[in-house]
């Protein structure tokens, strides 16, 4: 049976899109809405600065609510791997390198990285004069986080990332990140495809599947309407799931199938009840 997990994001902001990371809290919503693994979310406050968090905290109520941690969403707020200025991108490697440590103390071993984020107030938006440098600085951004994955045993995931609101936004693609992370050992790096990013780019979800074949390790689940970045329930927008479904059977996904969703106009816990309703489907009958 495959196994499904929900991100802790859900229940990680509230409706005020405040970060409400409160470890015990969080595990025992998902815990109560049928799911046996999560996708922590390493944002907020304990997340700002490498070791601030609990991790005997987090320990503890993963193993109280029986939760198996597989991944780990490294922080994104101020974070950019592409970065033309030093300081913040090393800040950023440092932030990311602490979440992968402490996803190798709690059991996980896949860590969600975006391999590029927004430029800061005192950076050059992406263009094409820019974007080459950005992917060379990324990727050796990525080439220093290969050690942390060797001592942690924690393997990086490439995420896809939506162009919307930056059009000249590298590594977007599947066909970008297979490229990007060709020189890169499997065993440390592979790629996560995002749904619903891939849909607001004009891609097709499970072309992209295909195309990240062997290298792919892991899913954020969601749908959308296809043209913002929603996070419903699949079901709820325009993806063609069961095309989607028929591309990871074909080739054998096993990576980690995670549901980032949101609540939208449903609170929290009715809409990971929906979810796992959906998961339950999929468990019987595939994608679908």
């Amino acid at each position: 049976m495959k196994t499904y997990s929900l991100a802790s994001v859900l229940f990680t902001f509230d409706k005020d899109k405040d970060l409400n990371w409160d470890s015990p809290e969080v595990l025992e919503s998902i815990a109560a809405s049928g799911f046996k693994e999560t996708e922590i979310m390493a944002e907020g406050d304990e997340w700002k600065d490498p070791g601030d968090h609990d991790a005997d905290r987090i320990r503890k109520a993963l193993d109280e609510f029986d939760i198996n941690p597989r991944t780990i969403h490294t922080p994104m707020s101020g974070v950019n791997l592409c970065s033309t200025v030093e300081e913040n991108r090393k800040h950023g490697l440092e932030r990311i390198a602490d979440a992968m440590r402490l996803m190798g103390k709690l059991g996980g071993n896949t860590a969600i990285v975006h391999p590029t984020g927004r430029p800061g107030p005192d950076e050059p938006p992406y263009s094409f004069e820019n974007i080459g440098l950005a992917m060379e600085t990324a990727h050796r951004s990525v080439s220093e986080l290969i050690p942390v994955a060797e001592e942690t045993g924690v393997r990086l995931a490439l995420e896809n990332l939506p162009s919307t609101s930056l059009p000249c936004r590298p590594l977007t693609s599947m066909q970008e990140l297979r490229a990007f992370i060709a020189d890169f050992p499997p065993e440390h790096v592979g790629l996560c495809l995002d749904t619903g990013h891939a849909c607001i780019c004009g891609l097709n979800p499970a072309e992209q599947a295909r195309i990240a074949s062997e290298r792919l390790v892991a899913l954020h689940l969601q749908d959308v309407d296809g043209e913002k970045d929603c996070h419903w329930i699949p079901g709820q927008g325009v993806i063609n799931w069961s095309e989607l479904g028929a591309a990871l059977e074909a080739i054998q996904f096993n990576g980690a199938r995670t549901f980032e969703i949101t609540g939208g106009d449903e609170t929290a816990g009715k809409a990971a009840e929906n979810c796992h309703a959906v998961c339950e489907r999929w468990q019987k009958e595939g994608i679908s």
